[in-house]
């Protein structure tokens, strides 16, 4: 896991935006840390609390990064029964854990050693090499981070690193360890397979209502009918408000000549340079290399490398000295500059790559203008809109009201629960994609005015609970078809695993793969050598994961990916991986030395988890996973 994880967040900004501690329930387990102590302090690891406030915003920030990337609303609940609660918070810990540590030591970061790791990162510079501000902001906001959340978070990776690069770095790995991980990840099997469709199986007859009251019956906590609210609402959004929104062709046009140089991109240039203190030397090698001399060959005489002379395509304002710029950028491809003097040192240069400028016209970017001023005047719009009705909603004016004096939309959504669904359980669309709308609807009172809510794409929502219908227990009657579904999917699975077994007993009593699958009419098919970590079309990962802890010869068998079929297969051979060579093994050493390195992250986290002391406030953790405000709770106090 820690390797997938290493892998999805490499890059130092990455690390910075979760916190880089992904340690979490890695570190401690969940059950024995859970005390409860009073007030709004979720937890202490020594003098540091963490505040409920902290935690609801670090919470509620994973939770939309989490629907982001699965492409679906998650909530509370969804995020509660996922882990992500605890996750969140025992990376907290972690958190309080490294900057306990990092006061006693009297570690620090300076402001200014933080900026100039800001302004040297690659993720916020322009094509010219220049420290970007619209990216830097842009990338904020992507994540939910203020400017000064970001540079706190990067002051607190960059003292992590200070702590625990010693502890990383110190990592072995034992000859014993190389050779299991090699034949973990290189091993190989091949299989010979084929599978048998459901629909070569002898029929399901349908159940009579008293076999589906009894899956019913035994079954009443998969039919609930979630918790749905009836709400009111008025929707402001780029997407609702675009089409009233008129650019004309004389708005595009000025437009573009009041920006026209943030159209097309400017040169750019890759070069050598060889860097002297004085101009007599610097002459002497224009010489040789004007007359054939090897650049790298001259450079390497006077003890450079290639990283120290070999400078990437820039343009001409990621080249801090402005003499030797301007030199760089008016000399001819391949050819040697003659001495350019710099401010620092005296260069001798050649440019061996050019990419043109590229200009822009009008026509081409008419259609981005014309997209860039509607999402302008959109924005200048909404805004305008949102005072409007704040001022009504502050007049004691009810959201219907509302709309109907200022002409906007009022929607009423019969029921939503807490995934987006209407009471027949397909998608609301007024409320897709909209999590942390779903959230405060299920946060609100029936009566109550709430706050409205923005959206991803910088809009607003106002909304009003106008009725709550509690989870309740459906009826027999109301689960009836649910239920006939449930049940069919089940005797199908029970089916397909009955054959399965039978088929692979016929195998091991002697009957040939080939015999077995010609019952049926199908074709044995061959894999090719596969390993653990692999895919192969048409052989479910269970599968191969059986596979692997099968002998040579022996069979198996399988559900079919769409769980419409079995697949029955035989392992037909089984491949050791070779003894590697020098370098593979110092490659395989690489990978996994940061792995040995985390371990030994985790054991430093835990033993300071032993000195400082870690309280959890059970009941204050609880409220704010819920959303809830904080009021009143009694002490009872748990420490560990």
């Amino acid at each position: 896991m820690l390797e997938a994880l290493r892998n999805a967040t490499g890059g130092w900004i990455a690390k910075i935006f979760i916190g880089l501690l992904v340690m979490s329930f890695a570190v401690w387990g969940v059950a024995d840390i859970f005390g409860g102590f009073g007030a709004t302090t979720v937890a202490t690891v020594g003098k540091t609390e963490i505040s409920s406030v902290d935690y609801q915003t670090e919470f509620q920030r994973e939770m939309r990064s989490l629907s982001t990337r699965l492409g679906r609303n998650i909530n509370f609940e969804d995020a509660t029964r996922m882990g992500l609660n605890t996750q969140v918070l025992l990376r907290l810990i972690g958190d309080a854990a490294i900057e306990s540590q990092a006061k006693s030591l009297g570690l620090g970061i300076t402001s200014r050693a933080v900026s100039g790791r800001l302004m040297r990162e690659t993720a916020f510079k322009d094509p010219e090499g220049r420290f970007s501000q619209e990216k830097f902001y842009r990338l904020l906001q992507a994540n939910g981070l203020s400017e000064q959340e970001f540079m706190m978070r990067q002051n607190r990776a960059m003292i992590l690193v200070q702590l625990t690069d010693t502890v990383a770095s110190s990592s072995r790995v034992p000859r014993v360890l190389l050779d299991v991980t090699n034949k973990f990840r290189n091993e190989t099997r091949k299989l010979r397979y084929f599978t048998v469709p459901l629909a070569r199986l002898d029929g399901i007859a349908e159940a009579s209502v008293e076999k589906l009251r009894d899956y019913y019956n035994t079954r009443k906590s998969e039919f609930r009918a979630p918790e749905n609210r009836k709400i009111g609402m008025i929707s402001l959004t780029p997407e609702s408000l675009v089409k009233e929104i008129e650019v004309s062709d004389a708005d595009i046009e000025a437009y573009f000549e009041r920006n026209k140089a943030r159209y097309g991109t400017a040169e750019r240039r890759a070069f050598l340079q060889i860097p002297f203190a004085d101009e007599a030397a610097a002459k002497e090698t224009y010489e040789k290399l004007k007359n054939g001399a090897d650049f790298m060959e001259v450079a390497k005489a006077q003890g450079l490398g290639k990283g120290d002379i070999e400078f990437a395509l820039v343009g001409k304002g990621g080249v801090p000295d402005k003499a030797v710029a301007d030199a760089i950028f008016a000399l001819p491809e391949n050819e040697i500059s003659k001495p350019i003097k710099g401010e620092l040192a005296i260069i001798v240069a050649k440019v061996t790559k050019i990419d043109p400028a590229v200009v822009k016209t009008l026509d081409d970017e008419r259609a981005n203008i014309r997209k860039t001023l509607e999402g302008e005047r959109t924005a200048e719009r909404i805004l305008d809109a949102y005072d409007k009705v704040e001022d009504e909603r502050a007049g004691g004016a009810t959201l219907t009201e509302v709309a109907r004096k200022l002409n906007l939309k009022f929607t009423e959504v019969p029921a939503v629960d807490r995934r987006g669904r209407d009471a027949d359980g397909r998608p609301v669309s007024e409320v897709a994609g909209q999590s942390g709308l779903l959230d405060a609807i299920f946060q609100a009172d029936v009566g109550l005015e709430s706050d409205p809510v923005e959206t991803p794409d910088q809009g607003y929502i106002w909304f009003d609970v106008l009725k709550v219908t509690p989870e309740r227990l459906k009826s027999f009657e109301e689960a009836k078809i649910d239920a006939a579904a449930k049940w069919r999917e089940n005797e199908e699975r029970s089916l397909l695993a009955k054959k399965g077994q039978e088929l692979v007993d016929k195998l091991r009593a002697g009957e040939t793969l080939s015999q077995v699958a010609g019952t049926f009419d199908i074709e044995v098919k061959e894999s090719k050598a596969l390993k653990r970590s692999e895919n192969a079309t048409g052989l479910p990962n269970a599968a191969l994961l059986q596979a692997f802890a099968l002998k040579e010869g022996a069979f198996g068998s399988a559900a079919a990916t769409d769980g419409k079929g079995r697949v029955i297969f035989q392992v037909a051979e089984l491949n050791q991986p070779d003894v590697l060579n020098a370098d593979a093994t110092q490659q395989l050493r690489n990978s996994i030395i940061p792995e040995i390195g985390d371990d030994l992250i985790m054991q430093y986290v835990r033993a300071l988890r032993s000195s400082f002391g870690v309280d959890i406030n059970q009941r204050v953790f609880d409220d704010a996973t819920a959303g809830r405000a904080f009021s009143g709770l009694p002490n009872n106090h748990n420490r560990f």
